[in-house]
């Protein structure tokens, strides 16, 4: 082994790769995440819930980071929201106001648009005394608070509110259950949004050692590369063509007669890393799947069916017989000689006469010799 490999695989031995797992929500699903309108509504959905459980939270986090930020106390007693309030030059993302006290919070939501709304006009088109209301400049990241309006808007991050919501949220108290899924699905939407320009651990860890894992790639890349040339000498000495776009399985079949009986090999465990072991399975599909039934009965005393475990049948495919084999990493550098040893004596002869079976008229022997032991 060269001296770069070896340190590699102790570098490996030592470290655990941290894997930064993404929570999408329904609005990632649907590309609405970043859509500024749908997510005032979600806000006020929820600041305007019928369960207290969820709208008083809401709010008191919201106030709490408005008394921090600003020393501001705001009184409310029996709150409601509302979106999209026209003023005489635009219209205000969210209001939220009291039906007992002139309390009133006006929020500037802003994910990734250019903030040129007028902030200004917005503050003085609602008429209740200065101390009480307050503007609140909703971003994904810290933003500056424009020198007109400085003593009047106090900048909150989406994260800072939500952070602190999931902390005071008691979700045992919440009646209509439904809401935990919407509540989550939003928290993780958030989340994924305000975190989309920070590095995360994983890349971070790329970074302070982008030697070694380039080289673990460049070794991945030669083990892709192995396997890729292993699968072709197995199609080359059995006299069937390949298929199949994924590195961890393989179809070998008759393509030139379109013999829909055909050899699988699957390698998904051994490019896990989970074991080196390997399936071989002798598979149908399409209209040779309605004959499973027929060759049950058919070549149910057969030896090597007898010997062979049955597989799944759905989507169109059935896994007739499946065998599964442990391989060392000394014979997994000869894959193919393994496979296709195996194949031959576990699955050639039942292989060559259920195809003969199916297809009674298709000249089989320019492959069916490749499958005979010898």
């Amino acid at each position: 082994m060269s001296a770069n490999l070896s340190d590699l695989k102790s570098f490996l031995n030592r470290n655990d790769i941290p894997i930064e797992v993404e929570n999408i929500g329904f609005l990632d699903i649907i590309k609405k995440a970043q859509n500024e309108t749908i997510n005032c509504n979600i806000y006020t959905y929820f600041l305007n819930c019928s369960d207290e459980a969820i709208s008083n939270v809401f709010l008191t986090c919201l106030l709490e980071l408005i008394y921090e930020k600003s020393e501001k106390k705001l009184k409310f007693s029996d709150h409601y929201a509302l979106t999209e309030l026209k003023t005489d030059e635009g219209r205000i993302d969210i209001v939220i106001q009291d039906n007992f006290n002139p309390s009133t919070i006006i929020i500037e939501n802003k994910i990734f648009h250019h903030l040129g709304n007028p902030l200004p006009e917005y503050w003085s088109f609602i008429k209740v005394p200065d101390d009480k209301k307050v503007g609140v400049l909703l971003t994904l990241e810290a933003h500056v608070i424009p020198k007109e309006v400085q003593d009047k808007f106090v900048n909150i991050t989406h994260w800072e509110w939500i952070s602190r919501i999931k902390q005071e949220l008691i979700f045992n108290d919440i009646k209509d259950k439904s809401n935990i899924i919407y509540l989550n699905d939003f928290f993780n939407s958030i989340e994924k949004l305000s975190t989309t320009y920070a590095m995360n651990e994983s890349a971070e860890f790329f970074f302070q050692n982008a030697q070694k894992v380039n080289l673990a790639h460049w070794a991945m890349m030669e083990g892709h590369k192995f396997m890729n040339e292993q699968y072709s000498l197995i199609a080359n000495r059995l006299g069937l063509e390949q298929y199949g776009s994924e590195l961890t399985w393989k179809n070998f079949w008759d393509e030139k007669n379109e013999i829909d009986t055909y050899i699988t090999v699957i390698t998904d465990k051994i490019f896990s890393g989970e074991e080196l072991s390997y399936q071989i399975i002798l598979e149908l599909f399409r209209e040779d799947v309605s004959k499973v039934a027929y060759i049950k009965e058919k070549f149910g005393d057969h030896k090597q069916f007898v010997d062979m475990c049955c597989g799944e049948t759905k989507h169109g495919y059935c896994h007739l017989l499946v065998k599964k084999y442990h391989i060392s990493i000394e014979k997994l550098g000869s894959f193919a000689n393994h496979a296709v040893e195996n194949i031959k004596n576990d699955f050639g002869d039942i292989f060559i006469d259920i195809v003969e079976e199916l297809y009674p008229d298709t000249d089989i022997n320019n492959w069916k010799h490749n499958l005979k032991v010898s």
